[in-house]
């Protein structure tokens, strides 16, 4: 090869459908196999500790593989880890809660942190049901609060039925504060005048 040329591959992210001798433990979902490290799946979650130490295979019928194999491609290095995004963080957090992966939730949170303030009205209505069992956690009050900043039409034709009621709550009420401090300033305005 001559200095002039370039050479690109294109990386692609495994897909977990083979076993090596470190990877494995395998899980089956929707029919088909993903094999994983159980070592370092069982360090990493409360959930598969036990399963790993007994078991050789575990089926998994409540997540679909689709989400589940991006929920291991973002967590395991194979050969690289795929980045936390838009459109995967909501799957990645819910299942690192489910499988008891604190670390993988933390990453989660620090990403959310820096990415709600980007969100449309419907990824956020997303987000806030998936964080809704942590309603105390500062990234659900990052959320609450930029859904609170939406204009009154867009909480007016928002789905909140979805959303637990005590998230709705502080939306409305954080809303309502907001629009309370915008109209005393506006009469702060007119009287000095």
């Amino acid at each position: 090869m001559t200095d002039d040329q370039i050479v690109v591959n294109k990386m692609e992210y495994d897909d977990f459908s083979w076993g090596t001798p470190w990877r494995n433990f395998e899980i089956i979902c929707e029919g088909s196999s993903l094999y994983v490290n159980p070592g370092w799946l069982a360090e990493m979650s409360e959930f598969f500790k036990e399963r790993c130490r007994t078991e050789n295979n575990l089926v998994i019928e409540y997540v679909p593989y689709n989400e589940l194999l991006e929920f291991f491609q973002c967590i395991f290095y194979c050969p690289m880890r795929k980045s936390l995004s838009s459109n995967n963080i909501l799957i990645v957090y819910r299942l690192s809660k489910l499988f008891k992966m604190p670390t993988v939730t933390a990453r989660c949170n620090i990403f959310l942190k820096n990415a709600v303030k980007n969100f449309d009205r419907n990824k956020l209505v997303q987000a806030a049901r998936e964080l809704g069992d942590d309603s105390n956690s500062h990234t659900m009050s990052l959320i609450v609060d930029r859904i609170a900043n939406l204009s009154d039409y867009d909480l007016s034709t928002m789905e909140f039925s979805e959303l637990p009621g005590d998230i709705v709550a502080n939306v409305f009420n954080n809303h309502h504060m907001k629009k309370q401090k915008k109209n005393k300033k506006r009469g702060g305005i007119c009287s000095i005048m």
